[in-house]
């Protein structure tokens, strides 16, 4: 991916408009083509955990939570590293691991990537190839297709920035799950 790229890609979840993580071009293309607001943050996604070191702070509930769900449909929102908060601006950053085969060799070949759902803002996912093609497939470099059937469902979005656990959006992890897990381990 050159500077200004975007690529779409599949998840375990929805497809994916994805840019490189500091490429502020690619992130500006984004909220142009999908509507979106400056002030909505454009999540990422990561290979590994550790791919986190230097963008977010893992607390215990955190670590427990990635243990448990990921690769899976689980987003965590974290308290951003001074390191990143200087290069972004952001004090706090949405973060997953797609659990599908592809989404993970492209994570591996490109580094974290901003990706956020493929569809215009505040409407539905796009999971037709087809419809994608039409419709996003002259503002990105790369289409790479699923070759697992996607969920349809969003992943779920648990902010643990502040001083309690906050479900932000249900998704197939449910909050009897999220609170399993931070019990009993």
């Amino acid at each position: 991916m050159k500077t200004g790229d975007l690529i779409i890609i599949p998840t375990d979840t929805v497809y994916g408009l994805a840019a490189k993580l500091y490429d502020e071009e690619a992130l500006e293309k984004i909220y142009q083509i999908k509507g979106r607001e400056q002030s909505k943050q454009i999540p990422i996604l990561c290979a590994a955990i550790n791919d986190l070191d230097d963008i977010a702070i893992i607390n215990d509930y955190a670590m427990k939570l990635m243990k448990a769900f990921w690769p899976g449909a689980i987003t965590l929102v974290l308290l951003t590293r001074p390191t990143f908060y200087e290069k972004t601006g952001e004090k706090t950053i949405a973060v997953r691991i797609p659990n599908h085969e592809l989404a993970l060799d492209l994570l591996q070949k490109y580094g974290v990537l901003r990706t956020t759902s493929i569809n215009i803002s505040g409407e539905p996912p796009l999971d037709d190839i087809n419809e994608i093609r039409n419709v996003f497939g002259q503002y990105v470099h790369e289409i790479y297709e699923q070759n697992i059937e996607p969920s349809k469902i969003s992943s779920t979005v648990v902010d643990l920035s502040g001083d309690s656990i906050k479900i932000l959006r249900a998704g197939t992890i449910t909050e009897k799950d999220i609170i399993d897990v931070i019990k009993n381990r």
